[in-house]
């Protein structure tokens, strides 16, 4: 293990403060509980898939926002650490069956402290196959003590996206539309999530084209972007 964390600071140490949140919280947002918004760039936090925003878990035949909670628990950890925050490219090798990095994945510390592991730690997200082998040890520690998510029913987030529901399983199919599509100037289509400051205040309007959305992801194949991202290169 003491190896593995060795290799992982040689690995980031030379592209860290790629991103930095030392700045103001325009420049620094949570979208949900494994992505983030900084300098306008969307980030994904490697190695770990948290469940989406609309999506709920089951605790003793009851619903509760698994989701949402996943997003509060990051938007804490981060507002009470943004000083301190820097995230620096995933440079896994790409294409390999064993790398489940996206092409915007980053990993994210506070200090030296991996935020992704954290999330781990405290339950609030699920690690990715192919993880480092730490992320997936946390995983199993959060299990064993039903932290978090762990203390219900929770649907992996990547069979959730997929729409994978069993009979017995009430929470594969349950979802709550709490992402807002909303028409920006000059009508750009941009989505805000329930961990904007503006989200409260925002309405939609469904005559205008306005929609609500169960997931960022949702949101963003259906070509709505983020208030303040960057052009892509593309």
């Amino acid at each position: 293990m003491a190896l593995l964390l060795v290799i992982f600071a040689v690995v980031f140490a030379g592209q860290r403060g790629t991103l930095s949140s030392q700045s103001s919280g325009e420049r620094l947002r949570v979208i949900d509980g494994d992505t983030l918004q900084v300098d306008g760039n969307i980030v994904q936090l490697y190695g770990i898939d948290a469940p989406e925003l609309g999506q709920l878990c089951e605790s003793n035949g009851s619903l509760w926002r698994c989701g949402m909670e996943a997003a509060y628990a990051l938007s804490k950890l981060v507002n009470l650490n943004r000083s301190s925050l820097h995230c620096s490219p995933w440079g896994g090798a790409r294409g390999a069956a064993s790398d489940p990095a996206p092409a915007s994945a980053q990993v994210c510390e506070i200090g030296n402290e991996d935020v992704a592991l954290h999330l781990l730690h405290s339950g609030n997200s699920l690690a990715l196959p192919g993880a480092f082998p730490d992320y997936l040890d946390a995983e199993q520690q959060a299990r064993d003590a039903r932290l978090g998510v762990w203390h219900s029913d929770v649907v992996p987030p990547w069979q959730w996206r997929a729409g994978v529901t069993l009979p017995d399983r009430p929470s594969d199919s349950a979802r709550e539309c709490n992402v807002k599509g909303v028409l920006g100037p000059d009508r750009q289509r941009l989505y805000y999530v329930p961990t904007d400051p503006e989200y409260q205040a925002m309405g939609t309007d469904p005559k205008l084209g306005e929609t609500l959305f169960c997931s960022d992801d949702e949101a963003r194949v259906a070509g709505w972007r983020r208030p303040g991202e960057a052009a892509s290169d593309g």
